[in-house]
């Protein structure tokens, strides 16, 4: 048998509402930073919000711009950098009170840039865990990094942050295995429910053991939705026009 120790962030009740920012704050603040964010990353992009129809199951609802929290989102690999910097933006703003942030990552790739942003971030939280499916290098010795994960794994992009003050998560999967940022497709959410951000938080961490069956629970646990990505294209070609024209 082998013991492992870890340090764990003291848990406070997921209902316990002293000290947190309010629903509104915390969603103008999201918006906000997403929009500067996806600036950053190209001209002009969206997201294409789910919904679910008892007959012919997921099919697109609408265009938006800012993902909507709670709710399943097709998007591009753009919007997914974009949300990814944002949640690392909320634990940089609300990170003076400690807290956790803890990441899937795509690799070294999309990660240089952000050395001297995590390692302001590093003396802030009490606990930054980094999953990598490449190599990082030159981190600082008190963030943990695991690397390499299972290969399974290597679809999904994870963002979780936590402390006294707000708790969020966001989580996604790729569809299919376009490189170039541009062509990437992926389904996902993002929720400030501490309900959900707790479970994923403690499903993940299992996920560090490596054992095979709790690998399979991961995946059991988020069937996502299949659905033909052309026919999301085709939706977004029918609603570009007008929605772009609505926007100008």
């Amino acid at each position: 048998m082998v013991l492992v120790n870890v340090n764990i962030m003291e848990e406070k009740p997921v209902h316990d509402t002293s000290g947190v920012r309010s629903s509104t704050d915390i969603h103008l603040l999201f918006q906000k930073k997403f929009h500067e964010n996806l600036k950053r990353s190209c001209l002009a992009s969206y997201s294409v919000k789910l919904r679910y129809c008892p007959t012919n199951g997921i099919l697109p609802n609408e265009l938006v711009e800012i993902p909507k929290t709670d709710h399943l989102h097709f998007f591009n690999g753009y919007v997914q950098r974009a949300l990814g910097y944002t949640i690392e933006d909320l634990a940089m703003e609300n990170g003076d009170q400690g807290g956790e942030l803890t990441l899937l990552l795509d690799g070294a790739k999309n990660f240089s840039h952000q050395k001297k942003r995590y390692e302001v971030l590093s003396k802030k939280l009490d606990r930054i865990r980094i999953w990598s499916i490449g190599p990082l290098e030159g981190l600082p010795p008190n963030i943990d990094l695991i690397h390499p994960v299972h290969p399974r794994l290597t679809k999904y992009r994870f963002y979780l942050f936590r402390n006294l003050k707000l708790e969020v998560v966001f989580v996604c999967k790729q569809l299919n295995r376009a490189t170039e940022i541009s062509a990437q497709k992926f389904i996902g959410f993002c929720s400030f429910d501490p309900f959900i951000v707790h479970s994923l938080r403690w499903k993940f961490y299992l996920l560090s053991s490596g054992i095979e069956k709790i690998i399979n629970h991961w995946e059991k646990f988020f069937l996502w939705p299949t659905f033909r990505i052309q026919e999301i294209e085709n939706f977004i070609n029918t609603k570009l026009n007008s929605y772009f024209s609505e926007k100008s």
